[in-house]
């Protein structure tokens, strides 16, 4: 297992949108998600009867993941200018960061509702996959899981 900080957020970022999409996907199986996280980024480069659509999904599953990555990047940068060595209260805050400003952003873009303003379950759902994400990446650069060779 690689003890590399930058690898170590990347595979962390992306185990923890896969884990936030599976708790999504669950909500929405169940009828308590009332929204398509999927649909909304895939609809940043379809139309929205395609992003509906399988591949659509795919498109999104794929968009996400990339993000989760790259937001990873930024979220070891940010751990490793403030020297943290325990983050699991920082990647929880950066999920709910992340779930705030997806819910900010989405709105006025057009892509989607705020999470907030769709019910509780929703709401409940949403926030908990992005606190998910934010404790796997926290854990993946927390000084528990990495040892740096010098």
């Amino acid at each position: 297992m690689t003890r590399n900080l930058w690898t170590r957020a990347l595979w962390g970022g992306v185990i923890g949108t896969v884990l936030q999409d599976a708790i999504l996907l669950i909500g929405r199986g169940a009828g308590w998600v009332k929204t398509n996280m999927l649909s909304s980024l895939a609809r940043l480069f379809t139309s929205q009867g395609v992003s509906a659509t399988p591949s659509g999904q795919i498109l999104g599953f794929v968009v996400h993941i990339l993000a989760g990555a790259v937001l990873a990047i930024i979220f070891a940068a940010i751990v490793r200018a403030l020297h943290s060595r325990h983050n699991l209260i920082s990647g929880l805050i950066f999920g709910l960061l992340m779930w705030l400003a997806w819910g900010a952003i989405s709105s006025p873009l057009g892509l989607a509702s705020a999470p907030w303003g769709l019910g509780t379950p929703t709401t409940l759902f949403t926030l908990a996959g992005s606190l998910v994400y934010g404790l796997v990446l926290g854990y993946a650069v927390s000084e528990e899981a990495i040892r740096e060779r010098r």
